[in-house]
């Protein structure tokens, strides 16, 4: 493919491929833990470790070639937009289905080059009815749009909700979290769907902890479903839902579409299908 985008066709194709490889991975594997267990001649266990390998190595590959053409040509979709720049956010959020590789828990997908205000994207998807079948377990967040006060008590630290539409019926509220100035990154958190923030400081020091658990001690995030005072407060901003994310609402806080948005206040995690 040259630089076009990922059509819904090609994306099933990939994730089949993907999944047709992992369980031709999974069972050579298998055979190949049969092939360690004695009794057996020792010539017979190189000739089938070296077939196993091979054969392992190639599924691998395989998958591998299809993660790297869906991140490749994944759309770069507007999310957001920076309140004090108005820059347009650009992420690669998978529109098509939550069974995308966007999804996965331990994606870590290049991204466009924000404005120096973005700090973190988080997000909540809102599934309706629609009742999604992954390869493996998703976090999609809770089911209605929240706020992280921890982070808008941050230095000028600014929220902006958001809607997607998803084509597969479920609705995404991007979450973006923007700052005057950027504070340090291990004050910031896990992005969306992400099950561990790892990050690099400025000083060179690797981190990592779990997505929920607070940056300075014991205890996990605390997330604020209750959007009116933060709006009211000027820290929350939205994108009205019927645009298309380029530009925040000059409407008053009051008439907020994202207030009281039913849905779980918990986070989501849909387990992997077993087919």
């Amino acid at each position: 493919m040259a630089n076009d985008e990922l059509t819904a066709e090609r994306r099933r194709e990939l994730l089949a491929i993907h999944q047709r490889e992992r369980q031709k991975y999974n069972a050579t594997m298998d055979s190949w833990v049969d092939l360690t267990s004695p009794p057996g001649d020792i010539s017979e266990l190189k000739g089938g470790f070296g077939k196993s390998y091979a054969l392992a190595r190639e599924s691998l590959d395989k998958m591998e070639a299809a993660e790297v053409e869906y991140f490749a040509h994944l759309p770069r979709i507007t999310v957001s937009t920076c309140p004090f720049c108005q820059k347009p956010l650009f992420r690669s959020v998978d529109v098509l289905g939550l069974d995308g590789f966007w999804w996965r828990s331990d994606a870590s997908p290049q991204e466009p080059q924000p404005c120096s205000h973005f700090c973190v994207l988080l997000g909540a998807v809102s599934l309706g009815s629609h009742s999604p079948l992954s390869a493996f377990d998703i976090h999609p967040g809770p089911g209605a749009p929240f706020v992280l006060p921890r982070l808008l008590a941050l230095p000028e630290m600014t929220a902006v909700v958001s809607a997607v539409s998803m084509i597969d019926g479920a609705t995404a509220y991007p979450v973006a979290y923007f700052a005057r100035r950027r504070p340090p990154v291990q004050l910031l958190t896990a992005s969306w769907a992400r099950t561990n923030f790892v990050y690099t400081t400025q000083l060179g020091e690797h981190g990592w902890r779990r997505a929920d658990e607070l940056p300075d001690g014991p205890g996990f995030e605390s997330r604020d479903f209750a959007l009116r005072q933060w709006l009211m407060g000027g820290q929350l901003r939205w994108c009205d839902p019927a645009g298309d994310r380029t530009m925040l609402s000059p409407a008053s806080p009051s008439t907020c579409p994202f207030l009281d948005i039913p849905g779980p206040r918990v986070p989501q995690v849909i387990r992997a299908s077993s087919g």
